[in-house]
């Protein structure tokens, strides 16, 4: 067994991800920043196979101490055996640890069932549990949905970062008990202004831009954009799409654009970041098949932008319908373009922009933080401690 900790000291926690970029790696380093202020102290466990320029921009900011590479696939693979030693003797070598935090599924397997589970308390956030993909076969989700509910025994808590993953982690099976709700939160970002990113787009000022922000692949869908986009485009000649992110679909979108004559109303943007690209928007369009808590999502409400999103993990929590976005069937193009167009045609845009940043209130990542060290102590049986977050406070540094 490990060593005991001294309860007066600050909790050490392990985190350990092999999705070292997009929203799992800034959700790790939003935990790293803001634990240290409710009593914990964190050490990192990375893959360096899928870090971007955002997560190795971000970890310049931190001690170097306080990281660890080690190699790890996405996919199942022989070297996961490699991996599952060398993450033990990390853990040997930099703690002792009284929590390991696995995020994302290769983790959440390599720590619960190794040796760490029975020396510690390890906890689990999927961000975005896999058996929710709808585009995976039944006897695929079905399979990771038995994986997932077996290995929840062998560890002590799982955290869902959305209403709509919690339920789905109840109808598979994971216990009450070992599971807790703790939403994502965004920190506050310090945002360009609409001229000045437009100007750096050569966007025109007058258009009315609907905006897109995510890899281009099935889970983001990216062509239920476009095509609702073509539904509007010849009804509103105001109406612009900005296409912002790469990935294996990007060939497919740009053909697809051809085939419905609205390619030289769309901006390609490439790969860039929000605070690059998302003030130029009027309104963000979220057609994802599935997401857990998309942390491009609570960006958008930030911006004050209005939300068109299909009915995926989160937008239970930040849009309310018709308030200050639409959600709308997964995989319905005619909802979602009919959205769009009330947005253009019956929408009132200041209430909608104020209900937005209203919203984005709710959105505290030191209030995640809190959350999470008190899901910790819960487990290590200390008590709670309350601190407050003061959301008005945090949401003034904007």
């Amino acid at each position: 067994m490990g060593a005991l900790v001294n309860r007066q000291n600050p909790i050490r926690v392990l985190h350990v991800t092999e999705a070292s970029n997009a929203g799992v790696g800034g959700h790790v380093l939003d935990l790293m920043e803001h634990l240290p202020e409710f009593g914990c102290d964190s050490h990192f466990v990375y893959s360096p196979n899928r870090v971007d320029d955002y997560f190795s921009e971000r970890i310049r900011g931190f001690d170097p101490a306080k990281f660890s590479q080690i190699p790890m696939r996405r996919a199942p693979h022989w070297s996961d055996l490699k991996a599952a030693r060398q993450i033990l003797a990390c853990f040997e070598q930099e703690g002792p640890f009284d929590i390991v935090h696995a995020h994302s599924t290769k983790a959440g397997g390599l720590c619960r069932i190794g040796k760490i589970r029975q020396r510690t308390k390890v906890v689990y956030t999927p961000n975005g549990i896999f058996s929710m993909n709808p585009m995976s076969r039944a006897i695929s989700r079905n399979l990771v949905a038995t994986v997932e509910r077996r290995l929840s025994r062998k560890g002590h808590l799982v955290i869902a970062v959305s209403p709509e993953e919690d339920a789905h982690m109840e109808t598979i099976g994971i216990p009450a008990d070992r599971r807790r709700m703790i939403p994502n939160g965004l920190r506050p970002i310090q945002w360009k202004t609409k001229t000045e990113v437009r100007n750096n787009l050569e966007m025109d000022s007058a258009s009315f831009v609907f905006g897109f922000l995510g890899r281009l692949a099935k889970q983001k869908n990216p062509q239920m954009a476009i095509r609702c986009f073509a539904m509007i485009a010849s009804e509103h000649p105001q109406s612009r799409l900005a296409m912002v992110g790469t990935g294996p679909l990007e060939d497919a979108c740009r053909r697809l654009a051809v085939e419905l004559d609205v390619d030289d109303r769309i901006d390609w943007l490439g790969f860039r970041t929000a605070n690059e690209t998302m003030p130029a928007f009027d309104a963000f369009l979220m057609p994802s098949r599935y997401e857990g808590m998309p942390y491009v999502m609570m960006e958008a409400i930030s911006l004050g932008l209005p939300v068109i999103a299909t009915k995926v993990g989160g937008t239970s929590l930040g849009i309310d319908d018709g308030d200050n976005g639409f959600v709308v069937p997964i995989g319905d193009d005619r909802a979602f373009g009919n959205a769009m167009n009330r947005l253009l045609t019956q929408s009132n845009h200041v209430a909608m922009r104020e209900a937005a940043l209203k919203k984005a209130e709710t959105f505290s990542v030191r209030l995640m933080a809190e959350r999470t060290s008190n899901a910790y102590r819960s487990l290590l049986g200390t008590s709670a401690q309350p601190i407050g977050v003061d959301l008005q406070q945090e949401m003034s540094a904007v």
